[in-house]
């Protein structure tokens, strides 16, 4: 994937001088640009990782039932279907004759 980012003349001064006060000499802009992106994802989601977390039990569960992320309550459920399904396959085979 390719990423553009269209500065105006601000930001493009702001970044030359980020670069030029951070990036070690051995590096590729596209490289460094990388690396930054990715820490601000990192941080982005350590924040909201915590802001969720602090929200309460209501409100998460709104929020992540929401956004298709199962539930305490439905993950239960899932994991019991899988079990039972995972036992019903277990019996099949015991019942099946061999097929030696």
């Amino acid at each position: 994937m390719k990423l553009y980012i269209k500065m105006n003349g601000a930001e493009t001064d702001q970044w030359n001088a980020l670069k030029e006060a951070a990036k070690p000499p051995d590096m590729p802009d596209g490289d460094f640009a990388r690396f930054l992106f990715m820490r601000g994802i990192g941080s982005f989601m350590e924040e909201l990782t915590e802001r969720i977390n602090n929200m309460p039990e209501e409100e998460k569960e709104a929020l992540l039932s929401g956004a298709g992320v199962p539930t305490k309550g439905e993950k239960k459920a899932e994991d019991r279907e899988e079990l039972e399904d995972y036992g019903k396959k277990l019996m099949a085979e015991v019942k099946s004759p061999s097929d030696d």
